[in-house]
């Protein structure tokens, strides 16, 4: 009996550190997505300095995302065989984009290029 509820004990500790990950990560892209929201509108706005604040933030929650939820990179990429890693891909060079064009002081090319991570932050939620 006493093997039975170890077992037990020990399934409902494995099922419960597992069930947490997944939130996790969905906290990684939803902080990822407020800052590029704000980095986008902080463009708008025309202030370089919180496009590339908002944007660096959001690559570092990205990056997170990705140490804890790692995904194979293809050796030979083939377009359109793997979306979800295409479009990752894509949003951060667009994030490295705007951070570049705010630290020059251009904030309405920075916004534009955080929109555009934005839009591949999306597409790369939907390819799941």
């Amino acid at each position: 009996m006493k093997t039975f509820t170890y077992v037990l004990l020990a399934g409902v500790i494995c099922f419960g550190g597992n069930s947490g990950s997944g939130y996790a990560q969905e906290d990684h892209e939803k902080l990822a997505e407020q800052h590029l929201k704000k980095a986008i509108e902080s463009g708008r706005k025309g202030n370089a300095k919180e496009v590339a604040r908002h944007t660096e933030e959001a690559r570092k929650q990205l990056i997170e995302q990705n140490r804890e939820h790692p995904y194979a990179h293809p050796n030979v990429s083939i377009y359109g065989e793997n979306p979800k890693a295409e479009h990752d891909e894509a949003t951060f060079e667009e994030m490295a984009k705007a951070i570049s064009e705010a630290k020059q002081g251009n904030a309405k090319e920075a916004g534009e290029a955080a929109r555009r991570a934005y839009i591949h932050l999306k597409k790369k939620e939907e390819s799941k």
